[in-house]
């Protein structure tokens, strides 16, 4: 009887992590991310859901996107959200790092065009 128990709560807990997931998938974009958020019930909800969008899109490199989760959190959510000004300032200098980066590649490009 024990062992039935025990094999039932195990099979319960494991059937409600695959029901519920172990967290939500990364959107594809940030217009996905803000859609999905809107479709949630209070404002804590979307806006922890689109701080967690926004982190994982810096993480893979998509700062566009993560700049604009992050923007429309303050605009429209809670301007006064530490996290997602801290988010937009990464995303928003490693930006203006791709940027300056690309600039030195063309040069560079009409350099050796020169030569």
């Amino acid at each position: 009887m024990k062992r039935f128990l025990y094999v039932a709560s195990v099979l319960g807990l494991c059937l409600g992590l695959v029901l519920a997931g172990c967290g939500r998938k990364k959107a594809a974009s940030s217009d996905e991310a803000i859609t999905n958020a809107n479709a949630m019930e209070t404002t804590q909800e979307k806006v922890d859901y689109l701080i967690k969008q926004a982190e994982a899109f810096y993480d893979s490199k998509q700062y566009t996107d993560a700049v604009e989760s992050a923007k429309y959190i303050l605009r429209n959510l809670e301007e006064d959200s530490e996290q997602a000004k801290e988010i937009l300032a990464k995303a928003q200098k490693e930006l203006g790092s791709v940027v300056g980066d690309a600039m030195k590649d063309l040069k560079k490009g009409f350099e050796d065009l020169g030569k």
